[in-house]
């Protein structure tokens, strides 16, 4: 009973021969003395000093440390590299094990845990106590055996991280000791000299306007920032990194950055955190050079950098993103060796394993593309609901199964984006850090027993029922026949199965009453927020009743939202979401859980409902021979919902630029089949709008016009977000005002399955467009050829199937009295 039996190796493991069984501790003594080198480093005394504490806590037993030049005799256990460890000829490569790589021998009657004196040394340590049985679940849990003899058996096992760059970016995963104890080295880790330092960034990511700030340089030189639409533009833009000037004040900025920050190692030249790529015709030039990818401008950018700063600090690595529209790989250049990529799956489904979701397989192949022009990559993994950071999220096959992956094709570096707001909370975050913690030192760890070990500890007596109800939840997503083959999205909330929150609340219940103690039972209930908060975005999803549109809980909701606020603020959590605090879901739920006015529309084919001070949308449009809704349904939880989705116009200053905030009101008495609806802009122009029923079809007629006494360049927008399910069978087609064919299937397996084309000059419609189910039309969009300048197709095969129609005017100066027309009709089929 009081014995200890070792682990698996870490990654490496043979027994010494002719070697017995060394005795640690007994009753609470020892014979054994720590033993550390006279240049012993932060972290390795850090080592010996948990060595000392964790053996006490364990045995009783509290072991003397000593330096070298004290001539311990007896049996020692020799932390780090010393005098001593060379005398015994143990023949450790440490020139191998580089910094963070470690032994553990047993030589004689000594114990020998040395490696790398930056972290390797103290990483051996707790390797070591982990053989001992030693846990570090959270922050405030752990599991310290106790025994009244510890014995460890001959050993010489070698650990080496499998990843340079390990972080976990959950607020559960800063703590300084849990971090070092876990073997993690994150830039957000409150990690300091005392266990070796960590890999430093700055700054951490979308750089690009620290190192060329707008307000300082675009007054003079806007041919520093891109060129989009015909326009040089700060506002959502990036950098023109084809101009030399750039370059230079680029390099200027980084040398300022390690002149301040000479404690980074890693120094990020990144875009901006949205799109906006230069258009002029320079960086088109390198893109079309490059295989047509927005990669080339910006790789051939930090390279360049990178080779100067190399002259002046060649000791410093430079870093930038292959995210969003970077994702694809150049054609020709290549990373330079002091450059490092992070690729970024942004648009993954994270519920499969990436290599069997057929969602994943652009994905796959820009990293195989990747790993095939650089060594030296970095991944930005995620790992939570960004829009809901406590909505189950069950990501834990995905995880063990694609940290392996990752290494297999040659990532070097991983950060695991979560919730890392303060106060933390974010849905199974602490479980979550512990298993990224180990996989990411190991990938060929066993998960489940991870798993087992930490609902043991965490959960005590409840430990068997909260993991039922972990397994309960990814079999929502694990693929049939097993589970129900969900996807899981980092924005979108998942509709999960009917049968799911009745069963997941009777688990949390049964749990409740097996928890020991109120530590324990304080765990369950904060793990139980998750499906709280899931029953509570389902009571606020808006349907159409009694002629409004409401919440379908709004009876009662107020005292539950309140009661739901009160028991997150009891834990500490200060947001559920990534952008914004607890204040906002205040706010958002005092303007937006209400019943709005419903304006319905109809005849012997359609019935059409009208939410007029929800920016005047359609909110539904039924066909009546069918029964479909051609609208889509909005998602739970969708950020500005109900003000979102169906059948709206818009004002913008021009195609890019944000629109014009508006304010919509009933004008007048509706009739049965026309409605009208006025539109005011905080700028002054003025929105007229009627929607009409015309046997099978809605037609819509909307004016901008222009009152004040000062000109003002607009464009206007009518935009349709239709139904599209199911989108892996829908297309789109039309012919060209060139009076070419036009069209795509939506979802391309080769691709994103979201995403948008534009069409300008000779590639719009030619006053009509479809949205196409097989074969079969589901809806037609007619418009005056004449009156279209631009369209646009966007679509998404995350959470609602969702295909947008939009339709742009002219743009125009209007004067004081003009006005601007667009006409658009929609046919659901």
């Amino acid at each position: 009973m009081n014995r200890v039996v070792l682990l698996p190796a870490l990654l490496a493991f043979s027994v010494v021969a002719n070697a017995g069984p060394l005795v640690i501790a007994r009753d609470g003594g020892s014979r054994y003395t720590i033993c550390l080198s006279d240049q012993a480093s932060p972290s390795e005394k850090r080592g010996a000093e948990e060595l000392q504490r964790f053996l006490e806590e364990m045995s009783g037993a509290k072991l003397p440390i000593v330096a070298e030049s004290a001539k311990p005799k007896g049996s020692l256990i020799l932390v780090g590299q010393s005098g001593i460890t060379d005398r015994l000829k143990l023949k450790i490569a440490f020139d191998q094990l580089g910094p963070e790589g470690f032994v553990l021998k047993t030589a004689k009657k000594h114990i020998v845990i040395a490696g790398g004196r930056q972290r390797g040394t103290m990483y051996g340590v707790y390797a070591f106590l982990e053989k001992l049985g030693c846990r570090w679940f959270s922050p405030d849990v752990s599991r310290i055996p106790k025994m009244k003899t510890i014995t460890v058996p001959a050993l010489y096992e070698t650990g080496k991280p499998a990843f340079e760059y390990r972080e976990p970016f959950f607020t559960e995963a800063f703590n300084k000791d849990w971090a070092a104890r876990n073997k993690t080295n994150g830039d957000h880790t409150q990690l300091d000299e005392s266990t070796g330092g960590k890999v430093k960034y700055y700054p951490f990511v979308h750089s690009f306007y620290e190192m060329l700030p707008p307000d300082k340089y675009f007054g003079e030189h806007p041919e520093y920032y891109s060129l989009i639409d015909g326009k040089r533009r700060v506002d959502r833009g990036q950098l023109c990194l084809t101009n030399p000037d750039v370059l230079r004040l680029g390099v200027e900025a980084v040398r300022r950055w390690i002149k301040e920050h000479p404690e980074a190692t890693i120094f990020s030249v990144s875009q901006n955190d949205w799109q906006g790529w230069c258009e002029c015709d320079r960086c088109r030039r390198v893109e079309e050079e490059e295989g047509g990818v927005h990669s080339g401008p910006i790789l051939r950018y930090v390279n360049a950098l990178a080779e100067e700063i190399e002259k002046t600090n060649p000791d410093k690595l430079i870093d930038t993103l292959a995210y969003w529209y970077t994702e694809k790989p150049p054609l020709k250049v290549r990373p330079r060796p002091n450059v490092r990529i992070r690729l970024c799956p942004i648009g993954a489904c994270e519920a499969h394993p990436y290599e069997k979701c057929s969602r994943n397989a652009y994905f796959v192949k820009n990293l195989r593309a990747w790993s095939k022009i650089t060594n030296q990559l970095y991944i930005w993994h995620y790992n939570t609901n960004f829009a809901h950071y406590l909505i189950p999220f069950p990501d834990f096959d995905e995880l063990m199964a694609d940290l392996p992956m990752y290494r297999r094709n040659g990532v070097v570096g991983l950060f695991l984006q979560g919730a890392y707001a303060t106060g933390g909370g974010g849905e199974n975050a602490e479980l979550r850090s512990y298993v990224m913690a180990k996989l990411l030192w190991n990938p060929s760890v066993d998960t489940n027993r991870l798993i087992d070990e930490f609902h043991e500890t965490y959960y005590g007596r409840a430990a068997k029922t909260m993991r039922e109800y972990f397994n309960l939840l990814h079999n929502e997503v694990r693929m049939p026949p097993s589970g129900k083959g969900t996807h899981i999205w980092i924005f979108v909330v998942p509709e999960y199965s009917e049968e799911f929150l009745p069963a997941a609340k009777k688990l949390f219940a049964k749990a409740e009453s097996e928890a020991e103690n109120e530590a324990v039972l304080a765990r369950v209930r904060k793990a139980r927020l998750s499906i709280d908060y899931l029953e509570l975005l389902k009571a606020m999803r808006f349907e159409v009743r009694n002629g409004s549109y409401a919440p379908v809980g709004l009876d009662g909701l107020k005292e539950r939202f309140d009661g739901f606020l009160s028991a997150v603020r009891g834990y500490g959590i200060q947001r559920l979401h990534e952008w914004w605090g607890l204040d906002w879901d205040e706010k958002y739920f005092a303007e937006s859980m209400k019943p709005f006015r419903v304006v319905t529309l109809e005849n012997e084919r359609l019935r059409v409902d009208v939410a007029p001070d929800l920016t005047g949308r359609v909110i539904r449009m039924i066909d009546k021979k069918t029964g479909r809704d051609a609208v889509r349904r909005i998602d739970l939880g969708e950020r500005t919902a109900p003000d979102v989705g169906g059948l709206a116009a818009f004002a913008y200053p021009d195609f890019v630029s944000r629109p014009f905030e508006a304010k919509w009101r009933l004008e007048g008495e509706p009739s049965a089949s026309e409605v009208k609806l006025l539109g005011r802009c905080l700028n002054g122009l003025r929105m007229t709008r009627v929607i009409r029923l015309a046997g099978a079809t809605v037609e819509t007629e909307t004016t901008l016009e222009n009152p004040s006494t000062s000109p003002i360049e607009a464009v206007l927008q009518s935009r349709f977000e239709a139904d599209a399910s199911p989108i892996d069978d829908a297309s789109a087609a039309w012919r060209r005002k060139d009076g070419t064919p036009g069209g795509r299937k939506i979802i391309d397996p080769e691709e994103e399955p979201s995403g948008s084309e534009n069409y300008a000059e000779g590639a719009v419609p030619d006053g009509e467009w479809s949205l196409l189910s097989g074969s079969a039309a589901r809806l037609v969009n007619r418009f005056p050829s004449a009156d279209a300048e631009r369209t646009q197709l966007s679509w998404t095969g995350k959470g609602a199937h969702k295909v947008t129609l939009t339709v742009w005017s002219k743009k125009k100066t209007l004067a004081t009295g003009e006005s601007i027309r667009l006409a658009s009709s929609y046919e659901p089929k």
